[in-house]
């Protein structure tokens, strides 16, 4: 998926500590989802005016992306995607990230699983910590955001997951 290719492009999204995923994963297994593979991910994040610049660096998913995460009241995050390029070439990545600042590097272990059109990842950290997030998306704008945002929050119910134990912000501190 290329830049051009996210004119419809829209998700809701949620994060939560999960310190057992190996139940997860098993409801995960019991509900029909996809086991999609272990990406060894080094997430390098730049200075932007607005939202997040990420390059992704990972055996499964490499990409460059600029997006921002809008949190709702039910603690869920609509995701504005202003950039999407999967296995950029060096030349984008020197036009694009070329002098700016580095602000956090970010480095896990991510089992990543699929139903339908929700994405779910299994992180893991060097220091034990792990996390669930889940990403309902819809990739053509069939649906519409509160159709998304109830299905996010009903997958989380069925993996256990109460609103109360949801993080925002992602992995970095939210100064970034």
């Amino acid at each position: 998926m290329c830049s051009h290719e996210l004119t419809h492009y829209q998700d809701f999204s949620a994060k939560a500590r999960c310190p057992d995923a190996a139940s997860v994963a098993e409801r995960l297994g019991h509900l029909g989802a996809h086991f999609i593979g272990t990406d060894h991910q080094r997430d390098t994040y730049y200075a932007t005016s607005r939202g997040k610049l990420k390059l992704r660096e990972g055996n499964i998913e490499h990409i460059l992306i600029h997006y921002e995460r809008l949190p709702d009241e039910h603690g869920l995050e609509r995701t504005q995607v202003y950039r999407y390029d999967q296995h950029p070439t060096p030349e984008l990545l020197a036009q694009v990230l070329g002098g700016r600042p580095v602000l956090g590097v970010v480095e896990k272990t991510r089992r990543i699983y699929r139903l339908g059109h929700i994405k779910i990842h299994l992180d893991f950290f060097a220091t034990g910590e792990q996390f669930l997030e889940v990403e309902v998306q819809d990739h053509l704008g069939q649906r519409n955001l509160q159709e998304l945002q109830a299905e996010c929050l009903g997958f989380l119910n069925q993996l256990g997951v109460a609103p109360s134990e949801l993080l925002n912000n992602g992995y970095l501190p939210p100064q970034l």
